[in-house]
């Protein structure tokens, strides 16, 4: 009898440790991985990259157009071929783009810190045939991104935002608040930039509250802002066609613009003005504006600036595709 017992407990305690083993070979269930969280703060679309505090929202648009008796994206036939209407002229022009945007949001101890840039990948047909304007028919060097496989890409913004500040490739404080891209088909807007013409900038915007918001900046000039100007001491410096050779000085001073903005229920409200710096090259130049050996100690024309203010109004207020963080960018 007492063998027999013992042998009942000595299974049950081998069938305990059995047991025992098998539960520790069991796999534990691992707490589930939160890949995608929302992030709500910034509004719809925004969502935490994993591992961080920074919110990001993955955005653009795809947009194919043709053109009809008219250039890219509505632009009138003004002059060239294209103005003639002659033989060289295309009858229309096609391009297909897509945009991608990037925008992010990281709360700090000092505010929020926005970046945002897009970038265009484009393609268009070739745009002009005409062979004494191209060096080679149809690959000619200043339309190879128009060939076969070709294509181009193109920064519209590129843009760092902190408490009022933008540093960064955006639109300019003096342009007018509506763009040409992607809501206005056509672009050749009465002083309006088209969002890929931005200019690099430090920009700063104070909010007043009720709608009313002020800004200042300084633009750099070079790419966009600087139209021709002619040394009329060259011999034939204007050609018979108006044009000749641009005798501009290097960039020595940002423009300095600002405005003064009103959004209301009833729409916008805006007056901006910009300062801009012309300044020439020397008094001396031979063919082509070339400096000559006399340039130097001929000196230079004096430096002037120029200003323009402007305004507009529109109705209803153009509706923005981000926070109230901006000036940039618009639909």
């Amino acid at each position: 009898m007492i063998t027999a017992r013992t042998l009942i407990l000595s299974s049950a305690a081998g069938l305990m440790a059995l047991s025992g083993a098998q539960a520790a070979d069991l796999p534990v269930k691992a707490k589930a991985v939160e890949y995608v969280r929302i992030c709500s703060l910034y509004g719809a679309g925004f969502f935490f990259i994993p591992g961080t505090d920074t919110c990001i929202k993955i955005g653009g648009y795809l947009r194919a157009d043709v053109t009809f008796n008219g250039g890219a994206h509505g632009a009138p036939g003004w002059n060239g071929d294209f103005g003639q209407q002659n033989r060289f002229a295309d009858y229309f022009v096609a391009r297909s783009r897509i945009a991608l945007t990037v925008d992010t949001r990281t709360a700090t101890e000092y505010g929020v810190v926005r970046t945002f840039g897009q970038g265009d990948f484009q393609f268009n047909n070739f745009g002009n045939s005409n062979p004494t304007t191209l060096a080679t028919f149809p690959a000619g060097a200043a339309n190879a991104l128009n060939t076969a496989g070709g294509g181009y890409v193109a920064v519209e913004y590129l843009f760092i935002q902190f408490a009022g500040f933008t540093f960064g490739k955006s639109s300019s404080a003096y342009s007018t608040p509506w763009n040409g891209f992607p809501g206005n088909i056509n672009s050749s807007l009465l002083g309006g930039n088209n969002t890929d013409t931005g200019v690099n900038n430090i920009q700063y915007t104070a909010e007043f509250g009720n709608g009313v918001s002020a800004s200042i900046g300084l633009d750099d000039p070079t790419v966009w802002d600087r139209t021709a100007v002619y040394n009329l001491g060259i011999p034939s410096a204007i050609g018979a066609n108006g044009t000749g050779s641009n005798a501009y000085a290097g960039t020595h001073s940002p423009d300095v613009v600002g405005r003064i903005r009103v959004d209301q229920a009833w729409g916008l409200f805006q007056l901006s003005a910009a300062a801009h710096e012309i300044n020439a090259s020397y008094n001396t130049l031979g063919a082509g504006a070339v400096p000559t050996a006399l340039s130097e100690i001929s000196g230079h024309p004096e430096t002037k600036w120029g200003g323009s203010v402007r305004s507009r109004i529109s109705r209803p207020a153009p509706a923005t595709t981000s926070s109230s963080m901006s000036p940039m960018p618009r639909a």
